[in-house]
């Protein structure tokens, strides 16, 4: 039975008004709680919608991942750059990436390594040293797997910097691995941990036992070394150079103990250079050579590997019969 508040009134001797105000304001009190829950589970909606993983992966600037040869030794300071994100992608497999960040993981390659989670933002890449300034603040020295390293936090996420191998900079390697997280709502400390964590995981997988890096001249000559003969491809910079020289010995009908390598994936042999480059000025194609679009000029032979015209080429340039020199090097260069 209801309450009868004309009852209750005249027992208490206050008005009826009195109680009828009350029930009003305990019927009010409880729509706002209701409001504010509804709101905050929306709140909660809206955060969770902007914590996904993307719809469409690779992203529009990315790569897929592809086959790549992993390299040894120190060798992994001496890749291009497309070759090193590559790589950096995959020396750990994927279980122990989402191991690592706390969740399913997607990878692209570019310009670096990148990965996202829900949550975070990674990049993984080759630099040529420790950097003394980052978007983070300054660095502060520390060491990973026993090495040499900086590392910057703020309330954005990390950037940590470890020296794999020591040479000077500017010498044409990347002997540096940054990694950096960005993450909108982990503590700096979380950022950190997991940055430590993946780079120590990185520097097992890129640098099981093998080569040291050639030691480097002074205008970045090394010594020619005989290499198994293959493809260029993916290949660290030094070898690249010692395949080249092969190559043009081969060509030349000369032995290429006499060649001049360099770091940068050239090399010089009896008046003739054949230079690699990952990335080039358009090459204006004005016949083919192996196959492949080739600009033939005053200047040398360019062969386009690729096709994009500004991307990968072999260059050859001196004396004699280039372009029949090039139809006999490049198609082995090329694993054909």
């Amino acid at each position: 039975m209801g309450n009868d508040y004309r009852a209750i009134a005249r027992k208490t001797d206050r008005p009826m008004w009195i109680w009828a105000g009350c029930a009003l304001t305990s019927v009010l009190l409880l729509l706002g709680v209701g409001i504010v829950v509804a709101i905050t589970l929306l709140n909660r909606d809206d955060e969770s919608t902007g914590a996904e993983l993307p719809d469409v992966w690779p992203s529009r600037t990315g790569q897929a991942l592809r086959q790549v040869v992993m390299p040894t030794g120190e060798m992994v300071a001496a890749l291009t750059g497309d070759t090193g994100a590559q790589v950096l992608c995959q020396v750990i497999p994927e279980q122990r990436w989402e191991e690592i960040l706390g969740g399913r993981t997607l990878r692209e390659a570019g310009g670096a390594c990148h990965a996202v989670t829900a949550e975070l933002d990674i990049s993984a890449q080759m630099i040529a040293e420790l950097p003394e300034d980052t978007s983070r603040g300054l660095p502060t020295k520390t060491t990973v797997a026993g090495k040499t390293a900086v590392v910057a936090t703020s309330k954005d996420g990390t950037s940590l910097s470890v020296e794999l191998v020591e040479v000077a900079p500017r010498n044409g390697a990347s002997p540096v691995l940054n990694v950096s997280i960005r993450k909108r709502d982990l503590k700096p400390t979380e950022t950190e941990a997991k940055a430590r964590a993946l780079a120590e995981a990185l520097i097992a997988g890129a640098t099981p036992p093998g080569p040291k890096l050639p030691k480097i001249g002074e205008v970045g000559g090394i010594l020619y070394e005989k290499t198994a003969p293959g493809p260029i491809k993916d290949r660290p910079l030094p070898v690249i150079s010692w395949l080249l020289c092969a190559e043009l010995g081969r060509s030349l009908g000369v032995p290429a103990d006499n060649a001049k390598p360099t770091f940068f994936a050239a090399c010089e042999l009896n008046g003739v250079t054949a230079d690699y480059s990952e990335l080039s000025s358009d090459v204006r194609a004005t016949t083919s050579i192996a196959g492949l679009p080739a600009q033939v000029d005053e200047r040398g032979v360019i062969v386009q590997l690729t096709g994009d015209p500004r991307g990968e080429t072999l260059k050859f340039k001196g004396t004699g019969d280039l372009t029949a020199l090039a139809e006999k090097a490049v198609p082995p260069l090329l694993g054909r």
